[in-house]
């Protein structure tokens, strides 16, 4: 007999379910172990980076797209709350994807001041060294944190905001963990209902802190479900998706993570950032796909499939229409796990998503495809079909801009500029 295919499915996400089981009833969802509607997972591939002194707000502000002061506040105070954020570099590309948490202060005085920078594991050393050449004479300390020193995790239930969601990017009350037991966090807004970002000290279970439903709740699973769980939600994080000194904010989604304040003063990478969103259209986003070798996938979300077993390609690989003659490249695949991913899409080629009046080159049954050479040295190939999350697809058509008047052609301009930035990046990839 034949064992029923047990798969993660996109859609059931959105509607609060998570798994479909393939077999004579396709619909029917159930649920599973793997990724639970609530739960929580220590994210032991992210580090931690303190930064203490009288000048780390100031500091932290001049490097980071978000803003670290209460809006519209004319004291200028600082936010009491997480968020999540970017460090750029010059030319406005991205270094480090990170979270930043301010952790309360007992003393009340700007000399302790501490935050927390949360980071790709693997970048803690990069991130570091970029700190100390922009510190300067700037009175603060920069210490990467030992292992099992903290420990960040993820936390969500039921697809929906825990009680505490006033305690978010625009919220000024302090934490609603008590000062004593060191614990911090925020709700993660790179998807809509995706859950919350919580650090504590020491290696202990995330129990013993918050023992308390209302806060947190489920059971703990392991990191491979919270990754699956974010490819679905088409979340990117650290810098096998989001690459290093290649990606703009914006094609990494961080303007609907709200990642950036658009309004904020002078930061590193600052200029580019804010003209590709005044007058430049993102025409290249992250977004999840799914992988396939023979008919196409069906529905409007991806569904993961654990028994599938499909090589992967290897990060940074072009993506290309399949059949005909091999033409432009239609994006590039990011990281997966099975049969879903994420990769960077150009949206007028691989989605119905039309960004000018141009419209769209996007055709029905278009199929896409990834070559490589395989660690055998032979050619390998595989499907893929990506994905517009029902959020995603909102944020992007209510972003379009339309030319205020007939006499300035806004879509031109944005498509010379957008035009430039790929040359760029083209030509930075052949001097790699």
């Amino acid at each position: 007999m034949m064992r029923p295919r047990v798969s993660v499915c996109g859609r059931c996400i959105a509607r609060s379910r998570f798994f479909t089981t393939i077999s004579a009833q396709p619909e029917q969802c159930q649920s599973a172990s793997l990724v639970p509607q609530t739960g929580y997972a220590r994210l032991t591939n992210r580090g931690l980076i303190s930064i203490t002194g009288v000048d780390s707000a100031t500091f932290l502000q001049g490097l980071i797209t978000q803003n670290i002061l209460v809006a519209n506040d004319p004291s200028k105070s600082i936010r009491r709350t997480g968020s999540y954020t970017a460090f750029l570099n010059s030319q406005g590309r991205i270094l480090n994807d990170a979270f930043i948490y301010p952790v309360p202060n007992a003393e009340g005085n700007d000399l302790d001041r501490e935050w927390l920078v949360e980071v790709d594991k693997n970048e803690v050393t990069t991130l570091l060294k970029h700190l100390k050449k922009h510190k300067l004479r700037a009175k603060l300390k920069l210490r990467a944190l030992e292992d099992g020193e903290r420990t960040v995790w993820s936390s969500w239930k039921n697809h929906a905001e825990p009680r505490w969601a006033a305690y978010n990017l625009e919220s000024e009350t302090a934490s609603p963990f008590a000062p004593s037991s060191n614990v911090v966090g925020c709700i993660d807004l790179r998807a809509p209902g995706f859950g919350s970002r919580i650090v504590t000290p020491g290696p202990e279970a995330l129990r013993t802190y918050l023992p308390d439903e209302a806060q947190v709740s489920g059971d703990e699973v392991g990191l491979d479900a919270y990754t699956i769980r974010r490819i679905l939600h088409g979340v990117p994080e650290g810098q096998s998706e989001i690459l290093r000194e290649a990606s703009l904010p914006m094609e990494a989604n961080m303007d609907m993570g709200r990642a950036i304040d658009f309004r904020k003063g002078c930061y590193v990478g600052q200029e580019l950032t804010i003209r590709t969103h005044h007058t430049g259209v993102v025409r290249k986003r992250i977004l999840p796909v799914q992988l396939y070798t023979g008919d196409a996938p069906k529905g409007d979300s991806p569904i993961y499939d654990p028994s599938a077993e499909l090589a992967l390609p290897p990060a940074g690989t072009n993506i290309n229409k399949a059949g005909g003659r091999r033409g432009r490249s239609a994006g590039k695949f990011l990281s997966g796990v099975g049969n879903i991913g994420l990769a960077l899409c150009r949206l007028e080629m691989m989605t119905d998503l039309a960004l000018t009046g141009e419209g769209t080159q996007f055709t029905p049954g278009s199929e896409f495809k990834v070559s490589w050479m395989a660690e055998t040295e032979q050619p390998a190939e595989v499907k893929l079909q990506a994905f517009v999350p029902a959020w995603t697809r909102e944020f992007i058509l209510g972003s379009i801009r339309k030319p205020t008047t007939p006499t300035v052609d806004l879509s031109e301009r944005a498509r010379e500029f957008m035009e430039q930035l790929e040359e760029e990046e083209e030509a930075v990839q052949r001097r790699d």
